[in-house]
């Protein structure tokens, strides 16, 4: 072990080079603890970057974690398709109605313009205003929807299992669009300072689909995406098993 105390950095680099840090690293991926701390609703603590930013540094004053995560909130994504998003006292901002009313929608749907978008514009500031303070000593994790995950929040849940089974020509459609989406806002955030992507993906876990399902569908998206995407990434199933898949997952990055 060194005898030097390391920055989160160093700490969280060493670890992952499989050498051994001064001590464990300590990621806590804590989201809404923020608005707490400033005493603020959580609609008035993600409706202003400064107030996100402010959130996560005065607790990683308290907590000393080694990684700040600049994740808002899963449904940020779909609002940039003009999507509802519900906010509760108690609890994350959740997607409203899906944006796609039905599946033929998926024909005629663009990608948005990741820099135009007051949503994820407000994220990006936040992880600019982070990287200004932190610097290069303290990790900032940014987050993605995988595109195969995605839709669940576009079309719903009980639709988009559907749409996978029958309707192949828009789910390839729908699988390209949300890849370039997913490329753009990944490479977004880095760009703004976030030191790696957190690249979630629950549906593809064998809690959701099958493994044969997940090699001919989310396995070769993902081996696309994250060929493009210009940063560290890691893959998160949410808390779905990842074992069986665990393989599968590890060829998916070059």
């Amino acid at each position: 072990m060194t005898g030097q105390m390391m920055s989160p950095m160093q700490r969280v680099v060493t670890t992952l080079s499989h050498q051994e840090p001064d001590r464990v690293p300590v990621l806590l991926t804590l989201t809404l603890h923020g608005a707490q701390e400033l005493g603020v609703s959580i609609g008035e603590y993600f409706a202003r970057p400064e107030n996100m930013a402010e959130g996560q540094l005065r607790l990683r004053e308290i907590y000393q974690h080694d990684a700040i995560y600049a994740f808002f909130y899963a449904a940020v994504e779909v609002e940039a398709w003009g999507s509802e998003v519900i906010y509760v006292e108690d609890g994350p901002p959740n997607a409203g109605e899906p944006f796609l009313r039905r599946p033929e929608d998926i024909a005629t749907m663009e990608v948005p313009n990741v820099k135009q978008s007051p949503s994820l514009l407000k994220v990006l500031r936040a992880i600019e205003i982070i990287k200004a303070r932190v610097g290069d000593e303290v990790p900032i994790v940014g987050v993605v929807m995988a595109p195969l995950s995605l839709p669940v929040m576009q079309l719903g849940f009980d639709r988009y299992i559907e749409l996978m089974h029958e309707r192949p020509e828009l789910f390839e459609r729908l699988m390209r669009v949300n890849e370039a989406f997913c490329v753009a806002w990944a490479n977004a955030q880095l760009e703004a300072g976030a030191t790696a992507i957190g690249y979630f993906d629950p549906v593809s876990s064998p809690t959701i689909i099958p493994r044969e399902h997940y090699r001919q569908t989310g396995f070769p998206i993902n081996q696309r995406v994250l060929a493009r995407i210009q940063g560290p990434t890691a893959t998160l199933l949410a808390s779905g098993r990842v074992l069986p898949i665990l393989g599968d997952i590890l060829q998916t990055r070059p």
